[in-house]
């Protein structure tokens, strides 16, 4: 019992949290039946919490604004419309620690994602540059995206209690963001992202 104890107390003594800001780049697409929306660039950002114990396991999640869609060009008239989607996005994503301890840890991560739609546009350029104005496209999306993320994350220590992190991601929707059920339509979405971590509570 004793040693039971002792044993309890020396891993509740060694746990980890922390947290802090992330900022980086979503290169995504729409993938469906309407494969034809090839990628777009958009910004990811926000912040996480993130707890591991001594063992090689962890958990995490995020809170970020995340802009993703899809871009398609038609040759036949030489337009381009750009479909803008943009995201409240909410990763809880299990972590698997390379190492116990160290100046560096990388691990790797995978859980699901819930995507909560903010705003959607439709961007139109014809005939070699001439723009017409912006569709407001909400209504044709669903307010949810429900899907799975998975990625590497390299974890550096800066000085006590702070870390760097680089994150890269791949997450994939699992549901039709359209109301309207044809085409289906489905985020995909490669996520690069510079962090920055700071203990959180004594024991870090």
């Amino acid at each position: 019992m004793i040693f039971l104890f002792a044993s309890a107390s020396t891993l509740l003594a060694q746990q980890r949290w922390s947290a802090g800001p992330r900022i980086g780049v979503n290169v995504s697409s729409l993938y469906g039946k309407s494969s034809y929306y090839g990628p777009k660039v958009g910004l990811i950002a926000g912040g996480f919490v993130s707890y591991s114990s001594i063992n090689h396991f962890g958990i995490s999640a995020d809170v970020l604004y995340s802009q993703r869609g899809g871009k398609y060009d038609n040759p036949s008239d030489r337009s381009s419309h750009t479909q803008f989607l943009n995201y409240l996005e909410i990763p809880v994503v299990a972590r698997y620690y390379l190492n116990l301890s160290g100046n560096f840890r990388p691990n790797f991560f995978v859980g699901p994602s819930l995507g909560i739609l903010m705003a959607a546009k439709r961007t139109h350029s014809i005939n070699q540059g001439q723009s017409y104005p912006d569709s407001d496209t909400k209504d044709e999306f669903e307010p949810l995206d429900l899907g799975g993320t998975a990625g590497f994350q390299a974890n550096f220590k800066v000085k006590d209690r702070q870390r760097f992190l680089i994150d890269a991601r791949y997450t994939l929707g699992l549901t039709n963001v359209r109301t309207n059920s044809s085409p289906w339509l489905g985020n995909s979405t490669f996520s690069f992202t510079l962090g920055y971590s700071f203990g959180v509570g004594r024991n870090y």
